[in-house]
């Protein structure tokens, strides 16, 4: 009797729920056909509104290359895009220069949700969506984006494929001024790399380069994206210094320094030694000189010790069958395209054979130690590219990183052009390197 009884009410539900679906839909006062509808027309309206279009904060990928800034400007169904950046796109092989702009279509559909998506070519933002060769997925990038939120304000939108989350905001200003003032404050800051934050007086250190902050947060080590603005950079997500939470710093051209709206924040000039050595953008080489008309090299400018285990290195690569010959040996920004390899600063080299050039290297991490002191740290990190097929250079990265701290001395401190580096440790163990 129990289970006729039990089933007599859940079916007694399913049928008064069911007569009463009519009901629901007049609770809202029209069809769920028509509140979409309305809705889609809502986010045209916004994105139509604003008269000089929007900036988009666009990040491609995994985030490890950054933010990209576009504009966009909505108009009758049509987009016109233009980026930061010169596109060259590797489908036709044309280069399209940073500020050019380009119309295509775009739709505000519904599918799991309200969405914006880019639905015909554009060559500028479908660069990082498209296959090419050797990338399948192309950059594992979107074109189609989820409505989060939508306000004449600010737009924020989701990734349907890759989730990566793309903001939005209004013009004040004539896109293609917008483009060009992104353009010079990125070449301005991408000069100056950062490794230093003070908050409230508290130094921390972090790694500011290619549009990536890598800093100590309290859950660990974190490394958050941004894009650059007119004024300053914007982060992907808010970053936590200090017990604070930041989402934009701004430039002070005449400090050089990067601060938060509250100033608690600042992101100081380098020094000397910061900039041109320990985030250096360029390459400090070692004495090692290879002369292509003898098909020798020498050596100088570091101890005897060291001398030995380069010789034998080189002499692996340069004595061997297949004709590759070893050109360089640096200390610095890795040669590698940031593309092919993640790893900033490295203890690399260079070797060609025939046209061919390689570049090689074991990624490391330079610290200033004691500033009054000029006391660095080459701390060896990680193999970087293509390192496994040359592991016999491995007592050299042994040497390099087994002797740090090194003492540091610039032949000139105003602008330097060579560095000697002594071992803390044992004053028999050193090396001179002159920059590129």
């Amino acid at each position: 009797m129990r289970r006729l009884y039990t089933y007599f009410v859940v079916l007694t539900g399913v049928l008064a729920l069911a007569s009463c679906s009519d009901d629901v839909e007049n609770v809202f006062g029209a069809t769920a056909a028509e509140r979409t509808d309305a809705g889609q027309r809502a986010y045209y309206s916004i994105l139509e509104g604003s008269e000089q279009g929007w900036a988009l904060d666009f990040y491609p990928g995994n985030r490890i290359e950054g933010g990209v800034v576009y504009t966009a400007r909505f108009k009758g169904g049509q987009a016109t895009l233009a980026c930061e950046q010169a596109i060259s796109n590797p489908i036709d092989y044309k280069s399209y220069p940073a500020g050019t702009e380009m119309t295509s279509d775009y739709r505000i559909t519904n599918e799991t949700g309200v969405m914006l998506t880019f639905d015909t070519y554009n060559v500028l933002f479908h660069y990082w969506s498209q296959p090419f060769k050797g990338h399948a997925k192309g950059y594992e990038s979107d074109y189609e984006f989820t409505f989060i939120s939508a306000t004449p304000d600010e737009v924020v939108l989701r990734g349907k494929k890759y989730g990566n989350l793309l903001r939005m905001y209004p013009l004040k200003s004539a896109a293609t001024d917008y483009v060009k003032d992104v353009a010079t404050m990125h070449t301005t800051l991408s000069a100056i790399n950062r490794k230093r934050a003070v908050v409230d007086g508290k130094t921390y250190p972090i790694t500011m380069a290619y549009n990536l902050m890598s800093y100590e947060a309290a859950d660990g080590q974190r490394t958050v994206a941004f894009v650059h603005t007119p004024t300053g950079i914007r982060f992907y997500e808010p970053i936590q210094m200090g017990g604070y939470s930041y989402s934009a710093m701004t430039y002070d051209k005449d400090t050089q320094e990067l601060r938060t709206a509250d100033g608690r924040a600042v992101l100081p000039r380098p020094t000397t030694l910061e900039q041109q050595f320990v985030c250096a953008q360029s390459q400090w080489l070692f004495g090692y000189k290879y002369s292509v008309s003898t098909k020798s090299y020498t050596l100088d400018g570091m101890c005897d010790e060291l001398k030995d285990i380069i010789s034998h290195c080189a002499d692996v690569v340069n004595k061997g069958t297949w004709g590759e010959t070893v050109r360089e040996l640096y200390l610095g920004a890795n040669q590698e395209p940031f593309a092919n390899d993640k790893h900033r600063w490295v203890l690399g080299w260079q070797t060609r054979m025939s046209s061919i050039r390689y570049n090689i290297g074991y990624a490391v991490d330079i610290e200033v130690a004691d500033a009054a002191r000029q006391l660095v740290n080459i701390n060896m990190v990680e193999a970087a590219n293509l390192f496994s097929n040359y592991g016999y250079w491995q007592p050299f990265v042994d040497f390099v990183g087994q002797h740090s701290p090194y003492l540091l001395t610039f032949d000139n401190d105003e602008n330097p052009k060579e560095a000697t580096l002594v071992s803390e440790r044992d004053a028999t163990k050193w090396f001179k390197v002159t920059v590129r």
